[in-house]
């Protein structure tokens, strides 16, 4: 099976049959990943509800060849559609996004049975919207597969519909439909304001433009629209990347006994993935302080840890701790904050038993992913923030200048997240 860098060269030729090339590299992929299902006794791809919705193909060359067939098919598309109305359908999805959310408002997903369908008339009903209207959103979303029409005037719910069903799957929704996509909204305008520079701390991203406010995304959601903040925290919940059940298994955070076992949680919030790492760890002689800029007394069943306020921008109090732990922190800010956080880190760590845990995404070099590319893009108009590949993380803390180096980058084989592992030189 030839990788979809091949594909691309492929195509560059512009011969008939490099395109035709392109259809038997799409089959091979096919084959591949339905024997990879079949070997893990795994239902075929289907837009109907599966009975396994979170089974995933776990075997690497089935994970290949599924990111095979969509990188391959996306590339036939483009290739065979007219440029002019691809451009101009890509310039439109803006609305598919008013749809969902129409539709999410609605609840439409609550009202549509999930082993069958649903008239119109009834669903109109249902959820309180005129006929003539909800045929119109319902067509986009069914256009896009998020819906099924399995007659005409009918409705069922399909794979991307049922994820609805989940729970915080709605916030998170929600938080993208309004928060992100009003940000990305005016991000243009914010990249001209800069002169077309990376984004600074302190300057003004697409979230304060929509939003009409100078304060960052963090403070607003805290100080002026709580309810905001309140969906924000559930909708982090829905989130799987590095999910706190997977953190402990990324890294030997037993092994940070021999330094004296203390982990310092920053940004940790309530302190989930700390009791998270103390949990698969029992009785290791680890133990946790967990920072944050507005703690709250833990209650959540577990381990106790120790809550303790702080500004990761300010000087770090604890010194000398094992390992200073920032599980998505940095792609939260520019690279200018990133420095300045891994500056007053590096003071107070000691050289000898000390190291700073870098829980975020590490970009692919060559072709990353259509979601981390989208992500990168959505820390921009939010906050200023990136998503980095592992040059991108070498050059910025290589630009702290405090004495450190990246020794250890631990994958996760989920996503494209990573433990980064750094040491003082």
């Amino acid at each position: 099976m030839g990788s979809v860098g091949d594909a691309i060269s492929l195509l560059a030729k512009g011969e008939e049959n490099d395109f035709q090339a392109l259809g038997v590299q799409l089959l091979q992929a096919m084959t591949t990943y339905t024997q990879a299902l079949k070997d893990e006794n795994l239902p075929p791809p289907s837009l109907r509800v599966s009975p396994l919705p979170d089974a995933r193909v776990k075997s690497s060359q089935g994970k290949a060849a599924k990111q095979a067939i969509i990188e391959i098919s996306q590339l036939i598309c483009a290739a065979t559609m007219d440029p002019e109305l691809n451009l101009l359908i890509s310039s439109l999805q803006f609305h598919f996004c008013s749809c969902l959310k129409v539709a999410i408002d609605l609840r439409v997903h609550n009202f549509i049975p999930l082993d069958g369908a649903v008239a119109l008339s009834q669903l109109a009903k249902l959820v309180g919207a005129e006929e003539a209207l909800l045929v119109r959103i319902m067509r986009v979303l069914v256009n896009k597969h998020v819906f099924r029409q399995p007659q005409p005037g009918y409705y069922a719910h399909t794979r991307m519909s049922s994820v609805l069903l989940k729970p915080n799957t709605h916030d998170l929704l929600c938080h993208r439909l309004e928060e992100v996509f009003r940000s990305a909204s005016r991000e243009a305008d914010s990249l001209a304001a800069g002169g077309y520079r990376e984004p600074k701390r302190g300057l003004n991203y697409g979230f304060n433009l929509a939003f009409d406010t100078d304060k960052n995304f963090w403070n607003y959601i805290s100080e002026d629209d709580p309810s905001r903040g309140q969906r924000f925290g559930r909708a982090m919940h829905a989130v799987n990347i590095n999910s706190t059940d997977t953190v402990p298994r990324l890294y030997p955070f037993d092994s940070l006994v021999v330094d004296g076992g203390l982990i310092v949680d920053v940004g940790g919030g309530e302190g989930q993935v700390a009791k998270g790492i103390l949990n698969y760890y029992p009785n290791s002689g680890l133990r946790c302080i967990v920072q944050d800029g507005l703690v709250k007394k833990s209650t959540a069943a577990g381990p106790a840890v120790e809550m303790q306020p702080h500004d990761f921008f300010d000087p770090q109090p604890v010194k000398g701790a094992a390992a200073y732990f920032f599980r998505h922190i940095f792609h939260d800010w520019p690279d200018n904050a990133c420095v300045t956080i891994l500056r007053q880190t590096a003071k107070a760590m000691d050289k000898h038993k000390s190291r700073i845990l870098i829980c975020d995404q590490v970009m692919q070099d060559d072709s990353p992913t259509e979601a981390s590319i989208l992500y990168d893009i959505d820390m921009m108009s939010l906050f200023g923030g990136k998503e980095r590949t592992l040059g991108e993380w070498k050059r910025l803390v290589a630009s702290a200048d405090a004495g450190l180096d990246i020794t250890n980058v631990a994958y996760n084989p989920e996503c494209e997240a990573a433990i980064l592992e750094l040491r003082l030189q």
